[in-house]
């Protein structure tokens, strides 16, 4: 964690070193994530995300350099159907239709370039840039308690202690710029952020049919990140004035 805001830091120091200022923003909104299981996407999980930003500055200059520090929530949701099942002691039980949602509480840095233009009133920018993310937790431990009477049940769901908490990816998109004033503005952004490294892994193993009894192989999962992010938020423009003194 700590080496994701020294690289923050780091960044902001290059950023403004030749740039006329800089550019903080504050945003925020909503998220939508899917999550790729081996080769099958999940259903939609509806989040949010928070993000702090700092980006380069010159007037005249329609390319600009940006680095991010945010609050992610990532993840998808699984759709289990439901019906009459067969129980392996004998008898039936009825299942409903539910739908579960996973999610990955992640932190993330993201490092990259704008590219802006003309845009009727207001300025429009596409963006391009890279991402390293940090999971501090998971709801997944909901799925798996100590005293759940069908264990079994259960080996539908990803476990906790296999999530892979550091993760990488990009980031793309584009949105608007406009001014309130001279010095504070808004935004309007959407974003796609697929992950590029797995966010969860899970070998092959042997587990009990809770149908039918029978001994089955779970197969291995594989499970990435692929999020849409729908953002809004101001931005505070810090001008550099450079003073000549004569003695």
């Amino acid at each position: 964690m700590r080496s994701i805001f020294l690289t923050f830091g780091l960044f902001f120091t290059f950023l403004t070193a030749d740039a006329q200022g800089s550019i903080f923003h504050v945003k925020g909104g909503a998220t939508l994530g899917f999550q790729k299981w081996n080769n099958r996407t999940t259903e939609a999980l509806i989040r949010y995300h928070a993000i702090f930003g700092i980006e380069s500055y010159s007037a005249d200059e329609p390319f600009s350099l940006f680095a991010q520090t945010g609050y992610h929530v990532r993840g998808g949701a699984t759709r289990i159907q439901g019906g009459t099942f067969t129980d392996p002691n004998g008898g039936f039980f009825d299942f409903n239709t539910t739908s579960y949602p996973y999610e990955f509480r992640n932190i993330s840095l993201a490092l990259g370039a704008k590219q802006k233009f003309p845009l009727g009133g207001v300025k429009g920018y596409y963006l391009l840039g890279v991402r390293g993310e940090y999971t501090i937790n998971t709801n997944l431990e909901m799925y798996h308690p100590d005293d759940d009477p069908f264990p079994q049940f259960s080996l539908i769901h990803p476990f906790d202690e296999l999530t892979r908490h550091w993760q990488y990816g990009v980031i793309a998109g584009g949105g608007i710029e406009f001014m309130f004033n001279e010095l504070i503005g808004g935004l309007l952004e959407v974003t796609i952020n697929p992950d590029l490294s797995q966010q969860y892994f899970q070998a092959d193993f042997l587990y009990r049919d809770p149908f039918t009894g029978n001994d089955r192989t779970l197969s291995a999962r594989e499970i990435r990140n692929v999020t849409v992010e729908v953002t809004a938020g101001f931005r505070f423009l810090r001008i550099i004035e450079y003073v000549d003194f004569v003695f």
